[in-house]
């Protein structure tokens, strides 16, 4: 089989290698930090004791020149992206070359490469072991060739491929969650209620019918009249802001990062990561039916102030999902997909504020500085609500998105 790089060892690209690993295909692993790149080839090794060669490397254009495909998780800044790039595309000039980028653009990130028709977006989601989804970004140059080969190999990994030919800040996905991810901080940092309240309130409404009815299905459920009246009603409550929230501006100068410093918004005593991950993993496997054991999650009576406040949180994801599909970007079941398959499997588990610490809030406040500006604002639904509301389900849009039968095509509508 083709040999896979996996360049970054972090969160995302340990869990990457593991699931490479796990398809059988010989595994390169490479970071600048020699400790930690041992560490994550053992890793991979003790949860594929199966594996059939895993390989360290601390050299990155070897790493490259040994690979049929190359895929980078590093960090989410977009000069070490172009950088590591333009390495990559000069050791292997016929690799295929796949950015994990959270919301940078692809065609940024190829930018200072010679062949960026080779390069794409290959966008997974934490943890990249059990959520189902990946979405494969088109950039500008993206040749169509690498777009089917980039598919074709996730769905060998047993991924569902989200293709995305429309290259904007933060795919479909990213757009939603930190459309969310804003109001939430915003709250937080605005002091209208505590950063355990505000998942309190998530897990309890959002977090109890995300994972099974996306944005806009929620939003045919009630009618157009009725969206339309309560987002008139909150809109103009919701945050637009688009620098991050103060607080996590806050927090990050003064380097308290989360989990991985002990102290963000919230406290990560020793061993607190560890078991949120733990406890993320058994939530994710009882919602996938990967075990036994079902959990039912019921929406939970709201004070009126928390009901408030989950009305701006629910607003905050609605008036984002309404911009996808009136900007041309997705359709209405691409929307509730993603949304039901990425942010609704966790979010009874691991709140907006959690999630925010788990990831490190420098990444958090680096996906909002890119993401931010380019989000939907203002206080008015989109006059082609009611025609969004009330349109009809196709029925491609009803196959068992956990399957990889389904390649949602995301492009601009005519």
């Amino acid at each position: 089989m083709t040999p896979v790089a996996v360049i970054g060892t972090g969160l995302i690209g340990r869990g990457i290698a593991e699931v490479v690993a796990r398809a059988g295909f010989p595994l390169i692993l490479h970071d600048t930090n020699s400790v930690a790149l041992e560490q994550a080839c053992e890793a991979v090794r003790a949860a594929v004791p199966a594996a059939a060669d895993v390989r360290a490397q601390t050299v990155l254009e070897q790493a490259a020149r040994d690979a049929g495909i190359v895929i980078e998780a590093v960090v989410e800044d977009l000069l070490v992206k172009r950088q590591v790039f333009a390495r990559l595309d000069t050791a292997n000039p016929d690799a295929i070359l796949m950015s994990n980028s959270s919301v940078l653009p692809i065609t940024q990130i190829a930018m200072l490469t010679t062949y960026p028709e080779r390069t794409v977006g290959a966008h997974w989601w934490n943890p990249p072991q059990l959520i189902p989804v990946v979405e494969v970004i088109r950039g500008r140059r993206t040749q169509q060739e690498v777009m089917r080969r980039t598919v074709d190999f996730l769905a060998t990994l047993g991924k569902t491929p989200v293709q995305v030919d429309l290259d904007v800040p933060g795919f479909v996905g990213n757009r939603l969650q930190h459309a969310l991810w804003r109001e939430a901080l915003a709250l937080v940092s605005g002091g209208i209620c505590t950063p355990e309240a505000v998942d309190q309130i998530v897990a309890a409404t959002l977090g109890a019918s995300l994972a099974e009815r996306g944005p806009i299905a929620e939003m045919r459920r009630m009618g157009p009249r009725e969206v339309a009246v309560e987002l008139a009603d909150v809109l103009a409550f919701v945050n637009s802001d688009p620098r991050p929230a103060r607080l996590l501006r806050e927090r990050v100068a003064d380097g308290q990062l989360g989990a991985k410093t002990g102290r963000g918004l919230l406290c990560w005593p020793p061993g607190a990561r560890s078991r949120a991950a733990e406890r993320l993993r058994q939530h994710l496997e009882r919602r996938l039916g990967r075990t036994a054991e079902v959990a039912e999650i019921a929406d939970q009576p709201l004070s009126e102030a928390d009901s408030a406040i989950a009305r701006r949180l629910r607003a905050a994801l609605w008036r984002e999902a309404l911009a996808l599909v009136d900007g041309g970007v997705c359709s209405a079941e691409t929307v509730d997909l993603m949304a039901m398959k990425t942010i609704g499997l966790r979010l009874a588990a691991m709140g907006p504020v959690e999630n925010a610490d788990y990831v490190g809030l420098d990444l958090t406040l680096a996906i909002h500085e890119a993401i931010l500006p380019s989000l939907a604002a203002g206080v008015r639904p989109p006059e082609r609500l009611a025609d969004i509301v009330t349109a009809e389900v196709s029925a491609q849009s009803m196959v068992e998105f956990g399957g990889n039968s389904l390649n949602s095509i995301i492009r601009r509508q005519p």
